[in-house]
């Protein structure tokens, strides 16, 4: 390390009026600016504040120690304890301990403030929501540490049409909570789980608290817990997401939505309980009326039957629904690497928004018919199997 020039030997200089400015940033190796400042506080000594010497590079600082010395000014000694060169705050000292001695009362020597806390990284643990089932509701599961104690859990059920149904916390060790979302990463792969961030799971949950009422108020606890958490973020736009696309490939994508019945996820969607309760007592009428000559015209009543019903359950409200449960179920395919799945998805919803009848979205359509499903060539009966919802009385 350079030694510091010799102090007294640079406030002769900064004192000498023929001694150009230059010279001095020569001779203590800092900028011309500086030098030309510590000449100005030096000349005006009595009128000097003690921010200005705490601010001066260190030789020229140590300088300017040796004229507030001589001119007795305590407070810019005091000052000088609190520079962030170690050399000049134990001169600034050791002048205060002269001053001291000298029976001249001194403050106390300013002390450095003491360091920034280290702000502690609060570790980040995964978050998981379920794909929406066929009812509207999916689960959300939203972990946060507990320092301490170990990870906070808690399981929320929602629903798209009456809120946020259940609530559950509890707390686990890191070592059950790693095991705990593992087991969630290995159901996701068959139920539709996935990994979301924090300010997804708590927009998905807001979400769905807006939709409670009184009729239906949220599980007790759950508003105080949700408060804890901070301000949730936005959900994701999934309109915005998914698009229409060119008009052939919109077509072949809706077409090829009846296929999305054999997955996993959506195998147990169907139309409202009460509809195909209703069109099971229309079917069995068919079966036996006499009005139908051959078995031809009972299966093309049945056709006609199956079609009306599922037109008149996709009211309104209900196309609304299905189609933003569609949108997530698009959602999920398209981020677990089934793009076509997730674009057949999407068409099927934008066919729904848009009012087309029932017949011409395959998804929809199946909704209703899957229930009752046909019967193999050559067998007896009506030409359909006993429908999976079975109607009252039966």
């Amino acid at each position: 390390m350079t030694p510091l020039p010799d102090p007294d030997a640079v406030l002769a200089l900064l004192k000498d009026p023929n001694v150009e400015s230059q010279e001095i940033a020569t001779a203590t190796g800092a900028p011309r600016e500086e030098a030309g400042r510590a000449c100005r506080i030096v000349l005006a000594i009595a009128r000097a504040k003690p921010e200005e010497v705490q601010s001066l590079p260190a030789p020229l600082a140590l300088a300017v120690l040796r004229a507030a010395l001589q001119a007795g000014r305590a407070d810019l000694l005091a000052a000088a304890a609190a520079h962030p060169s170690k050399d000049v705050a134990k001169e600034g000292k050791r002048c205060l301990h002269l001053l001291k001695a000298r029976g001249v009362s001194v403050p106390e020597p300013a002390r450095p403030p003491p360091p920034a806390p280290v702000a502690v990284v609060e570790p980040e643990f995964p978050c998981y929501a379920s794909v929406v089932d066929g009812h509207g509701e999916r689960a959300v599961w939203i972990a946060r540490n507990q320092p301490g104690r170990g990870v906070e859990v808690a399981q929320l059920i929602l629903s798209d049409a009456q809120g946020l149904l259940e609530f559950q916390v509890g707390v686990l060790g890191r070592k059950e909570f790693r095991a705990f979302a593992h087991d969630l990463e290995e159901r996701g792969r068959v139920l539709g789980i996935d990994e979301v961030d924090r300010g997804t799971a708590q927009a998905l949950v807001a979400q769905a608290r807006r939709l409670n009422g009184e009729a239906k108020p949220p599980p007790e606890g759950a508003d105080l817990w949700l408060s804890k958490l901070g301000p949730a973020g936005e959900a994701p736009d999934l309109p915005a997401r998914f698009p229409p696309l060119p008009e052939p490939e919109e077509r072949a994508a809706l077409e090829a939505s009846g296929r999305l019945h054999a997955l996993p996820l959506l195998r147990s969607w169907l139309a409202d309980e009460d509809a195909l309760r209703a069109l099971a007592a229309r079917l069995d009428e068919i079966a036996v009326s006499p009005l139908y000559l051959d078995e031809q015209q009972r299966e093309e009543q049945s056709a006609r039957a199956v079609a009306e019903a599922a037109e008149a359950w996709l009211d309104a409200p209900r196309r609304a629904l299905l189609a933003a449960r569609l949108r997530t179920v698009a959602d999920h395919l398209e981020r677990t690497g089934r793009p076509d799945d997730a674009r057949a998805a999407a068409a099927a919803a934008r066919a729904l928004e848009a009012g087309r009848p029932a017949a011409e979205i395959p998804f929809a359509r199946l909704l209703v018919e899957k229930a009752f499903p046909a019967r193999p060539e050559g067998g007896a009966g009506t030409g359909r199997e006993a429908p999976l919802i079975v109607g009252p009385g039966a």
